[in-house]
């Protein structure tokens, strides 16, 4: 009788320990979720990891490896975050979110080529409604000169992520690769309000201005010079004016970088500037820079 009972108690002790165990793999994933929302999530990968620990792979879903990988990111656990999105992409799961995140997973990496492919299939598959993905997208393709992929992303940004000074420096960029100028103008001008001492902007216009009138001074001579007359003198001193109107839309922006940053290539936009306006002085000054 009493060896009767030590062997009904053995068995109760089994069943009650194999009742357990999917208790415990259970409280791995709500563990998992009670630390995600408290935002503690290095304990919630912990969970996580226990629970692929306690369950055979086949018998976890591919979302529940992408949860657990978008936790990992979270966690600023990058290894685990890629491993775990391998697993759901070899359980053929993919979301939206899982591509947007290893594409900020690459970023961080400074993987640029593993990114774009994380961008590029966010967007075959899901579309350009998001503007995050969009605004990151164009910068990526500025990044690598693909300028005409960049202006399309362009045009599916938000005004406030177009409204930020790197992106309008890329957007600038881009439209000078393919000439079109009077897009140029307009971008450099919003980096200036931005920014009244951006380089890039700054002589964008500097030298729009400085080209404009050197090349009709030239022009202008040069048909001079082949025919003087009283009327070609005239018209000369017309498209002078011009140039001097020219020459003064370019001197504050030339003034304004020689400020920031003195250098040759100023120096000899200015003492041209100068010479034009008949003042010997400052012309000196700039033309011995550059010596």
């Amino acid at each position: 009788m009493k060896r009767g009972k030590f062997l009904w108690s053995g068995l109760l002790l089994i069943l009650l320990a194999s009742c357990g165990a999917p208790k415990l793999v259970t409280n791995g994933k709500t563990d998992a979720a009670t630390f995600e929302t408290a935002g503690n999530y290095a304990q919630a990968v912990d969970s996580w990891t226990n629970y692929f620990t306690d369950v055979p792979v086949e018998e976890v879903a591919g979302n529940e490896f992408a949860h657990a990988a978008k936790t990992a990111f979270q966690a600023g656990n990058l290894a685990k975050a890629k491993a775990w999105f391998d697993q759901a992409r070899y359980k053929n799961y993919s979301d939206a979110e899982m591509y947007e995140t290893l594409a900020k997973i690459y970023k961080e990496e400074d993987n640029l080529s593993k990114e774009l492919s994380a961008l590029e299939s966010y967007i075959e598959k899901y579309g350009t409604t998001n503007t995050d993905v969009n605004a990151r997208m164009f910068a990526v393709y500025s990044e690598i000169d693909s300028n005409e992929k960049a202006l399309e992303m362009w045009a599916k940004m938000s005004v406030e992520a177009k409204n930020t000074e790197d992106a309008l420096l890329n957007y600038l960029k881009a439209n000078k690769s393919v000439e079109n100028t009077v897009v140029c103008d307009s971008a450099s001008n919003a980096i200036l309000e931005l920014n009244p001492e951006n380089i890039t902007a700054l002589e964008w216009n500097a030298k729009k201005y400085y080209w404009a009138g050197q090349n009709r001074y030239k022009r202008e001579m040069d048909k001079y010079n082949q025919k003087k007359t009283t009327k070609t003198y005239n018209v000369l001193l017309k498209e002078l004016d011009l140039v001097t109107a020219d020459f003064k839309r370019a001197l504050p922006y030339l003034n304004k970088l020689w400020e920031i940053e003195p250098g040759k290539e100023y120096a000899g936009y200015l003492a041209n500037i100068y010479a034009l306006f008949g003042d010997e002085k400052k012309t000196n000054y700039y033309k011995n820079y550059r010596k």
